[in-house]
């Protein structure tokens, strides 16, 4: 079974990112995914940075019996992923927040996570506009660290994250990071494009 594409339409969101590359390559992975998933069986899941809440939605439609939420610094994505949800028949509560920093911990089961991973001067990570989408700040992991560092505390005992990296991002020094962390860094997926070599890692916790 393919995962559909969802339907989403942000002409009236300018400042939303445009669902590209790095976003299909995300759906690919989830497709990759399906039946793990659906062994898995989630309770909860989160998409932290929703966007046009393409991915989040495509979730929706491989796992049943689920509560989805999605987060994002920025009102106008928080809106986007809701019509979007919507567009598609899905069910999405997207919380304008910073990553995670409103909910419990140990919540979810599945995590995913597009961050901004281009490296670029710390400076433009900050604010709520459209450079949030993109700006990593030092080797593009700025914002990609905080969620690493507190998936102890967001994920459940069985819980997942899927997260898009750079190849810029060092990824061998975060699965050895993670390793120390006592969780495990798998590859889902990667591909070359317009001179970005992209990757979907998947992190679980070493039983």
């Amino acid at each position: 079974m393919l995962l559909r594409t969802p339907k989403y339409d942000l002409r009236e969101h300018p400042n939303v990112y445009e669902p590209s590359e790095d976003s299909f390559l995300f759906l690919d992975a989830l497709e990759h995914e399906m039946e793990f998933l659906r062994r898995l069986q989630p309770k909860f899941a989160v998409e932290i940075g929703s966007g046009s809440g393409i991915v989040v939605t495509a979730l929706t439609s491989v796992v049943n019996d689920c509560v989805y939420f999605a987060t994002d610094v920025n009102p106008d994505a928080c809106d986007a992923t809701v019509e979007t949800a919507e567009l598609n028949g899905a069910a999405v509560s997207c919380v304008q927040m910073n990553l995670l920093s409103n909910f419990r911990d140990k919540f979810f089961d599945v995590v995913l996570f597009n961050p901004p991973y281009v490296v670029t001067d710390p400076s433009e990570t900050v604010g709520r506009g459209l450079n949030r989408a993109w700006a990593g700040g030092l080797q593009g992991r700025q914002i990609t660290n905080q969620v690493l560092h507190n998936l102890n505390t967001s994920l459940s005992e069985k819980g997942v994250c899927y997260m898009v990296l750079l190849k810029e991002n060092n990824i061998d020094e975060i699965a050895s990071l993670m390793c120390k962390n006592k969780f495990r860094t798998e590859i889902v997926i990667e591909r070359k494009i317009r001179g970005e070599h992209l990757y979907v890692a998947k992190f679980s916790r070493i039983s």
